[in-house]
């Protein structure tokens, strides 16, 4: 079992990351972080070193999802309601930078 990062452009240099894209790519971050776990702690040797670095590459990749995910929500926040629209009709937006 190997992993492979995807080359996946950094947040903001596309349109096409949304919170549910980058909750699902730390999701499965995640996943492959907790397989490698289970394989360090179900093998010996030099299997287990092996394992060991995989694990810890899964580990850098959680910890790259999670930031694009944080610089994602830092940066489009949900605006309140339209007047005379309920809250789910309001507008999303970026929060401007001076």
């Amino acid at each position: 079992m190997t992993t492979t990062k995807s080359q996946t452009p950094p947040v903001g240099s596309t349109g096409k990351h949304t919170e549910q894209t980058l909750k699902a790519r730390h999701q499965e971050a995640l996943d492959i972080f907790e397989a490698w776990c289970d394989r360090v702690r179900a093998c010996g040797g030099q299997d287990r070193v092996a394992a060991e670095l995989q694990r810890d590459e899964a580990w850098d990749w959680v910890e790259v999802t999670k930031r694009d995910l944080d610089l994602f929500r830092s940066v489009v926040c949900h605006r309140g309601s339209v007047a005379g629209r309920t809250a789910p009709h309001g507008r999303y937006g970026v929060i401007g930078h001076p």
